[in-house]
């Protein structure tokens, strides 16, 4: 029996080596369920000649002839495998792309007008890994509104966001291995798929105005960014729009490239349950923080995100730097409870297309999170740098109810006291 009272399950999980990825390895296993785990182990993500984990094989999910014989007596499958927005070392961008630690994951001939790598200058470029957390935020003067000139207003000068940059490698990656990964479920006669999703298929997030009227608002106007301007306001009135946590049904509008691929794998899985009568619940993982399994390998999806990046800038002994006014809002989950949800929607099948927020419920400003991790190890006080981008999300707010209800999952980790606890786990202290 496992830990859901059912019989143990035969779980297919893709992305088993990486950040999200082995934490729910870990859970499934101790749950008493048997798990095939497959991973592409990119040298991106896992560096320079990964040593294949005893339980992943390494496979690339594009690959059907090698993805089908995984998938025989399997009961479900555990979709974690995308590729994300990862911050790039510093250095000279490589002269020759096929140098590039993503000529092994991104075709030559997809990657652009002269066949460009990434760039040295920290310009954030994606990689193959096991995690699904959301919408990435980059540290500061990596990120100006983007249609910005140079000098203009409060922008930084420099493209935070991937823009579409690097489309066809996450439509390669995220949308066709998807595509190929539920091909061959309907072959193999599987009909149960938990899928990793995040929170950025949503962008920006649910408003109420002052007469009571819900928004769902666009992109903000360059010329109040620039002028310290950073709430959404009502077109004709000017009135200042209150965020308010958001259900599943709320519309899906990407912001960027990755976040869009995210959604592409929702509508794919989607159109399956349509074809094939099978269940599907769909995770959208709101911002995961949290100490990577410790097994000795390094994950660079786990040095990812606002949480890590602060975390970062306390270890150098330098001030957090929180964008605008620091007054955003965002959710907080613990990369551990993240892991108790996918398990549990892996022993609790729901019918049809299911997505469900997992979130803690307790959001929180950016200067909360920074000034909660700088104040646990008596850090420098975080800096707001007015810093700025056209396409940044302002608020992004989920409900949690449906997983409590439909999962009974409620996240055990108050974000205050988590995100102190990650920063004390990064400067050494216990």
């Amino acid at each position: 029996m496992n830990a859901g009272g059912g019989d143990p399950l035969r779980v297919l999980l893709t992305g088993a080596a990486g950040y999200l990825g082995s934490h729910v390895q870990r859970a499934l296993r101790a749950a008493g369920h048997e798990v095939i785990g497959v991973d592409f182990l990119l040298e991106s993500v896992h560096g320079p000649n990964p040593a294949v984990p005893e339980d992943v094989h390494r496979v690339d999910i594009r690959e059907h002839e090698a993805l089908e014989p995984l998938l025989d007596g399997v009961d479900v499958v555990c979709h974690l495998a995308a590729a994300v927005p990862l911050p790039q070392p510093r250095g000279p961008a490589p002269a020759d792309p096929a140098n590039s630690p993503l000529s092994q994951e991104f075709p030559r001939s997809l990657l652009g007008h002269g066949g460009q790598g990434p760039r040295g200058d920290g310009h954030r470029g994606p990689v193959t890994a096991a995690d699904t957390t959301s919408e990435r935020e980059s540290g500061p003067g990596t990120g100006p509104c983007v249609r910005a000139p140079l000098g203009a207003g409060r922008s930084s000068e420099r493209a935070g966001m991937d823009g579409m940059r690097w489309a066809a490698l996450y439509a390669t990656h995220n949308d066709a291995g998807t595509a190929v990964l539920l091909a061959a479920m309907e072959r193999a006669g599987v009909r149960r798929l938990v899928l990793g999703s995040s929170v950025a298929v949503y962008g920006e997030g649910r408003y109420r105005g002052a007469r009571g009227g819900v928004f769902y608002p666009g992109l903000r106007r360059r010329r109040d960014l620039d002028r310290g301007m950073f709430d959404h306001r009502e077109l004709r009135s000017g009135d200042v729009l209150t965020w308010e946590p958001m259900g599943e049904d709320a519309p899906l509008r990407p912001r960027s490239a990755y976040a869009a691929s995210k959604v592409a794998q929702e509508h794919y899985a989607l159109a399956w349950v349509a074809n094939t009568g099978g269940n599907a619940a769909v995770l959208r993982y709101h911002h995961l923080y949290g100490e990577p399994v410790a097994d000795g390998r390094h994950v660079r999806s786990a040095e990812s995100g606002v949480a890590a990046r602060f975390r970062a800038e306390l270890l150098a002994g330098r001030p957090p730097q929180v964008f605008e006014d620091g007054g955003q809002v965002r959710d907080f989950v613990q990369v551990r409870d993240a892991a108790v949800a996918t398990v549990a929607a892996v022993e609790r099948p729901l019918p049809g297309f299911v997505p469900l927020n997992i979130a803690s419920g307790r959001p929180l400003t950016l200067w909360e999170v920074a000034s909660t991790m700088a104040k646990a190890v008596d850090g420098p006080t975080p800096v707001v740098t007015g810093h700025c981008r056209v396409t940044d999300i302002r608020h992004v707010v989920a409900h949690p109810e449906r997983a409590r209800q439909a999962l009974e999952f409620t996240a055990r980790t108050l974000p205050a006291a988590g995100l102190a606890e990650y920063a004390l786990r990064g400067a050494g202290r216990r």
